[in-house]
């Protein structure tokens, strides 16, 4: 735990050096002023927990790949390889760094996009979110030689999470939903309305978006180790 803990500082410290910290900001702020410019009293639940959403998601996803992207590019990265810190600590350690960058960018969102919400689910919410988001960046970003093919990749995974925003708001038919719901972002949209408004998810809902997400933290990190032990380290070598 103290090894750990060491690296998880020395992340943030990262971090702050590489303007994750202020971009974060940016986009955090950039999301709360369109959400008070709305010609809205008060949002919706829906459109609440959709606000709530897009911040871990661009946090987990893109911000991922742009710090392994530039250890990759300084060449720190390759020296993991053969140094004593196992690849579980560093995974553990930037998925752990950006969850706590993600607490803070998410309820600022949801105090601004919501009248109220239960922050004890919140947490919850975006503790299972930004965990499935930082792994699945970990899987987009391990094989990209550069910004540009990670980018690629990136769109066509926004692409696809985005697609459980139409089941959210109910322009997709009913029918739909459950293949929907196989993609992981939908059971995100479920989880952080719960924390908004418990009453409006029914309890087979309610088990199946934190399962879900639970299921998707597994495998996401047998995904990330399997890609950092044959792609990251050794850059595909």
């Amino acid at each position: 735990m103290a090894s750990l803990a060491r690296i998880v500082r020395f992340d943030i410290g990262l971090q702050l050096k590489s303007f994750i910290y202020p971009a974060t900001v940016v986009s955090t702020a950039m999301i709360c002023g369109f959400i008070l410019i709305l010609p809205v009293e008060t949002l919706s639940p829906e459109w609440g927990a959709f606000f709530v959403f897009v911040d871990p998601a661009t946090i987990g996803l893109a911000f991922v790949g742009a710090i392994v992207l530039m250890e990759k590019a300084q060449r720190t990265i390759y020296a993991l390889g053969i140094s004593p810190m196992r690849p579980q600590l560093y995974v553990a350690s930037k998925t752990i760094s950006l969850t706590l960058l993600t607490f803070a960018a998410g309820l600022v969102v949801a105090w601004v996009a919501v009248d109220r919400f239960d922050v004890g689910k919140m947490l919850i919410a975006l503790t299972l979110s930004s965990t499935v988001a930082v792994l699945m960046g970990f899987a987009c970003v391990a094989r990209a030689p550069t910004m540009n093919k990670f980018m690629i990749t990136l769109l066509w995974v926004t692409v696809v999470a985005y697609i459980p925003v139409l089941a959210h708001f109910d322009v997709l038919p009913d029918a739909l939903t459950p293949v929907v719901a196989v993609i992981p972002s939908y059971a995100v949209l479920v989880t952080v309305l719960i924390s908004i408004d418990a009453d409006a998810v029914s309890t087979t809902a309610k088990v199946y978006g934190y399962a879900y997400l639970a299921l998707w933290c597994v495998i996401g990190w047998w995904w990330t180790l399997r890609e950092y032990k044959r792609y990251i380290i050794t850059d595909g070598k």
